[in-house]
């Protein structure tokens, strides 16, 4: 599973807020991205004192080792 991380800093609080999105694009505009981060912010979905830091690409494997009930 691939997602896209977008992490937001409080600097004052030191603390970090992630918002997760699934499926991301895989020619991602780095100006782009940064413009709709600052938009969550913008609108108000993310809370008041948090500023974009970074975006990752996490994948994620899962492997299912016990499966006792099917």
């Amino acid at each position: 599973m691939k997602r896209l991380s977008l992490v937001y800093r409080n600097t004052t609080e030191g603390t970090t807020l992630r918002v997760n999105l699934p499926d991301p694009v895989e020619n991602i505009n780095t100006t782009e991205l940064e413009q709709d981060a600052q938009a969550l912010i913008d609108n108000g979905l993310v809370p008041a004192g948090y500023v974009f830091d970074e975006a990752r690409i996490v994948e994620t494997n899962t492997n299912v080792v016990i499966d006792l009930i099917q």
